[in-house]
């Protein structure tokens, strides 16, 4: 199965990675020889359509997480949460890059919400605002723990986590409870706002 092959990333964001003093969690992926399930596009390897559907219980190469250990996680700096929650509204906004909305959102604390990068098929201009701000969240460190969530029964954290798996990230982790599950568990969500779809 082909998956579109990943921009090469500029030499000005191919930085050294930082230097810090705390390591990376353990992360324990699945088997990535694993089958990709029913409903999943075998020419790309991503969900096209029906975005709201239930989800698989596996995706291949990640660590899928409940709550209990996306909480553990959340407590440690090192880990970023992205969210990549798709609201309703006309998009970004041609002039300044914000996000023209229909709906305010809330999200874990601390999360980058990343609007539009789990669909199936995206745009280069998207793909490069996905790409850019990964880079963003994690310093250019390929060994960053990254958790993609949505909210429940969302392919497009699915998809977005397979996404970040192409590109080189080492330690993808996929929450499918996403802020439905947080907030089941009596954990606090946030206001949050998109980032930009500029680069600034």
């Amino acid at each position: 199965m082909l998956i579109p092959s990943a921009p090469v990333l500029s030499a000005d964001t191919a930085q050294k990675k930082p230097a810090t003093d705390a390591p990376h969690p353990t992360i324990h992926p699945s088997a990535a020889d694993l089958p990709l399930p029913d409903g999943v596009d075998e020419q790309t390897g991503f969900r096209m359509h029906r975005y709201r559907a239930p989800v698989p219980a596996t995706n291949p190469g990640t660590e899928v997480i409940d709550t209990a250990r996306a909480f553990e996680l959340h407590q440690n700096p090192q880990v970023k949460f992205i969210d990549v929650y798709p609201p309703r509204g006309l998009g970004p906004n041609p002039m300044d890059g914000t996000w023209m909305t229909n709906e305010s959102h809330r999200s874990i604390e601390g999360a980058v919400w990343l609007p539009e990068v789990g669909r199936g098929h995206i745009e280069q201009e998207h793909i490069d605002y996905f790409q850019r701000n990964l880079v963003k969240a994690t310093g250019n460190d390929l060994e960053i723990p990254l958790v993609f969530f949505c909210t429940a029964d969302c392919w497009q954290s699915w998809n977005a986590a397979r996404r970040a798996l192409h590109w080189g990230y080492k330690n993808v982790l996929w929450y499918p409870a996403g802020t439905d599950g947080w907030l089941e568990n009596n954990h606090v969500l946030v206001p949050v706002e998109a980032e930009s779809f500029f680069d600034n």
